[in-house]
C-alpha cells in the first residue's frame, strides 16, 4: 500500500515513443509489452526495452524486497543471453539461455561467462537501478557497451534461487531498438513565477579543499541559488563557507550571505535573513528563512543528512530521525513545539537521506505516518491542504537518469542512486522546476554556455546539487474562509458562524458565536449582546426555567423552540439562519 501512495504522490514527465526515464516512475513503461505470471512464483510481470545507448528492464514480484540489500532480502538473479545465441555462454541452472552475463543481486556480483570471466562490479558493467530502497517495483539499465551487448538482440531472464524459478519460461527475446536517447536537456534558467531558488547539496567534507572548490565555485555561479542548504560541512565553520560564498556569489550593496550551521555537519545559507534555527532535531537542520517578498511570511527550509546506511542499527536510527523531524513539523503547523508556523506557510525539505534499504523512511517523511508514535505521537497529514507531501522526482539536467550519488571507484560494489531529494509542501509551494546537476554527461556546447568542466560534478562532491525553483502555491495568501467572515479557517474561533470581532467572553478558544458554555441551548453570543442572559448560567432569573426554553425564537410550527429551519432538529442550520436576520427590521 504505501509504496502505492509513493508512486501516486509525485509527478512524472512522461517520455517520448517509450523512451524509457529512470526515475522510479513507472508510467513509461505502459507502453512497452510486458511477460506476466500466472503461474505462481516471485515475479509478477517484466519487460524490456532499449535505446542505442542503453537496455532497460522492468520487473514487478509479489512482495517488497530490497532488490540488491539485505534489509529485505532476495536470491534473485538476472540471467542475461547479450547476443540471443543459446550457444554461447552457460546454460545456467538449466534454464535453457547461452547466458553471458549473469547479476547477482544478492551479492552484488555480476559474473561473466562470455568474452571474459570472473567477477565484475555493477558499476563496471555500467548498471543501473531505481529505486534505491525497498519495493516490489523496480526499473534497471544497462550500458550497452560496457555490458557487452553483442547482437541484434538479447533474451532476458528472471530466476530465484531460493525455489529455483524462472520467468517468463523462454526467457524476455528483445530486438534491439539504436534509435538515440531523446531526451532533451533541461533549462537551468529561472522559469516566470518563480521566487526563490533552493539548492541541496552534500559537499562531502571538501569546502576546505581547494581543487573541490574551484568545480564548486563554477556550479554554483551558473545556478546562482539563493538558499542553500548543506550536509557534509563538519569540517568547516559558517564563517569560513560565508567568506566562500561571499566571494563565489557576491551580492549587491555589500550585502553578505547569512549561514549557520547545527551542531555537527549541516549547515544552512540564504541571501536574505536567518530568522531562527532549530539545531534539536537530530540529523536535521531546520531553519525559518526570509525569502522573496512574495511569500508574506518566512519560509522553512530544513536540511538533513540522514544515518547511513545498511544493517539494522542503522535502519531503525533513520527511520527514528525521520519519525523525529515529523514530530517537529506536525508540532509547528500545530503551533504546539519551539516553532509555530503560519497558517500555510512555505517549507521543503531536502538534503542527503541515504535511502538504502528499507522504504520506510521516505515514506514517512511524505506521508506523515510515524512509525513509533509512543515516542513521536501521532499521524498526521503534512500538507496544510490535508493531503500527503511531495516527493519531487528530479532528473538530471542531461540525462534522464534520477540518481544523485556514485562513486569515483569503478570498483565499488555499490551503484550509483539516488541519495538527495527534494520534499515540499504543494499546497504553500508550487515547484516551477528543478534538476539535479551532473557534468559529466553535458555537450561541450552546454558546458562552455554554463561556464562549467565535464569533471565538476565529481571534483566537487559525490553528491550531485539538487535545484529546485519555487513558486506560490495553492492555498498560500488564500487560506480557506468557511463562513466569508474575513477570519481565515486556520485563525476563526469559529469556522462555520460569521464572526468578524472573533469575540471570546471567557477566553476559551471558542468564540462566542458557536459557543454555549452553560448549555441553555442559547449561544454565548445571543445571551451576551442580544438576551442579557448569564451565559454562565443555564436560567439565569432562577424561576425553574431553561433560558433557552424562556427566550429562544421558536419555529413556525411552535413545536421545537429554535427550528427557524422547520427540520425538527435545532442545529447549526439555525444557528446561522438567525445570525442572518440580526440587523433586520420588522
Amino acid at each position: 500500500m504505501k509504496n502505492f501512495i509513493l508512486t501516486l504522490l509525485v509527478f512524472a514527465a512522461l517520455p517520448i515513443w517509450g523512451q524509457i526515464q529512470l526515475d522510479n516512475q513507472f508510467e513509461d513503461w505502459s507502453a512497452i509489452p510486458h511477460s506476466t505470471n500466472t503461474d505462481g512464483g516471485p515475479f509478477v510481470a517484466a519487460a524490456v526495452t532499449s535505446n542505442a545507448d542503453w537496455l532497460y528492464l522492468h520487473i514487478e514480484v509479489d512482495q517488497e524486497v530490497a532488490l540488491d540489500e539485505n534489509a529485505l532480502p532476495n536470491d534473485y538473479r538476472i540471467l542475461l543471453d547479450l547476443d540471443d545465441d543459446p550457444s554461447t555462454g552457460v546454460d545456467y541452472a538449466s534454464q535453457g539461455l547461452g547466458v553471458d552475463l549473469l547479476i547477482n543481486l544478492a551479492t552484488r556480483q555480476a559474473i561473466r561467462y562470455t568474452n571474459g570471466s570472473g567477477i565484475e562490479s555493477f558499476n563496471e558493467i555500467g548498471m543501473r537501478a531505481a529505486p534505491t530502497y525497498s519495493g516490489n517495483e523496480f526499473e534497471l539499465a544497462f550500458d550497452r557497451e560496457l555490458t557487452q551487448v553483442a547482437g541484434d538482440g538479447v533474451r532476458v531472464k528472471w530466476y530465484d534461487n531460493a525455489d529455483q524459478v524462472g520467468f517468463p519460461e523462454a526467457g524476455l527475446q528483445h530486438t534491439l531498438l539504436d534509435a538515440p536517447d531523446s531526451f532533451a536537456p533541461v533549462s537551468i534558467a529561472r522559469p516566470p513565477g518563480t521566487l526563490n531558488r533552493v539548492a541541496f547539496w552534500n559537499v562531502n567534507n571538501r569546502m576546505d579543499e581547494l581543487f573541490a572548490q574551484q568545480a564548486m565555485k563554477r556550479i554554483l555561479q551558473a545556478v546562482d541559488p539563493d538558499i542553500l542548504a548543506l550536509s557534509e560541512v563538519s569540517n568547516v565553520s559558517a564563517a569560513y563557507v560565508t567568506g566562500l560564498l561571499n566571494d563565489w556569489l557576491p551580492l549587491e550593496g555589500n550585502a553578505t550571505w547569512n549561514v549557520i550551521k547545527d551542531d555537527w555537519d549541516l549547515m544552512v545559507a540564504s541571501k536574505g535573513a536567518i530568522l531562527a534555527s532549530f539545531p534539536s532535531v537530530t540529523r536535521q537542520f531546520p531553519a525559518l528563512v526570509e525569502g522573496h517578498p512574495g511569500w508574506g511570511v518566512p519560509l522553512l527550509i530544513t536540511s538533513s543528512h540522514l544515518k547511513c546506511c545498511g544493517g539494522s542499527s542503522n535502519e531503525a536510527q533513520r527511520q527514528a530521525e525521520a519519525d523525529e523531524y515529523m514530530a517537529f513539523l506536525r508540532d509547528a503547523m500545530n503551533g504546539e513545539g519551539e516553532l509555530a508556523l503560519a497558517p500555510n506557510s512555505p517549507f521543503v525539505y531536502g538534503g542527503d537521506l541515504n535511502m538504502v534499504g528499507l522504504d520506510d523512511p521516505i515514506y514517512t517523511l511524505v506521508s506523515g505516518d510515524i512509525s513509533d508514535e509512543t515516542t513521536y505521537g501521532p499521524d498526521f497529514n503534512p500538507d496544510w491542504d490535508g493531503t500527503a507531501l511531495t516527493e519531487q522526482p528530479l532528473l538530471q539536467t542531461d540525462h534522464g537518469f534520477d540518481f544523485t550519488w556514485m562513486s569515483s571507484n569503478i570498483n565499488s560494489e555499490w551503484m550509483p542512486g539516488k541519495l538527495d531529494y527534494l520534499i515540499t509542501s504543494d499546497a504553500s509551494v508550487e515547484l516551477m522546476a528543478g534538476f539535479v546537476v551532473r557534468t559529466e554527461e553535458m555537450s561541450e556546447e552546454r558546458l562552455s554556455e554554463l561556464g562549467l568542466e565535464a569533471d565538476d560534478a565529481l571534483d566537487a562532491s559525490d553528491h550531485f546539487l539538487v535545484v529546485g525553483d519555487l513558486g506560490i502555491g495553492d492555498l498560500l495568501g488564500s487560506a480557506p474562509d468557511t463562513d466569508e467572515d474575513g477570519v481565515n479557517d486556520y485563525e476563526d474561533n469559529c469556522a462555520n458562524a460569521e464572526n468578524p470581532g472573533q469575540a471570546d467572553f471567557n477566553g476559551d478558544g471558542i468564540g462566542d458565536a458557536c459557543s454555549d458554555v452553560d448549555g441553555d441551548g442559547l449561544s454565548d453570543a445571543l445571551e451576551i449582546n442580544v438576551y442579557g442572559t448569564d451565559p454562565l448560567d443555564a436560567d439565569s432569573d432562577g424561576d425553574g426555567v431553561n433560558d433557552g426554553l424562556e427566550l429562544c425564537v421558536c419555529s413556525a410550527l411552535d413545536l421545537c423552540p429554535g427550528d427557524l429551519t422547520n427540520d425538527a432538529v435545532v442545529s447549526v442550520a439555525d444557528l446561522l439562519l438567525l445570525l442572518g436576520l440580526f440587523g433586520a427590521t420588522c
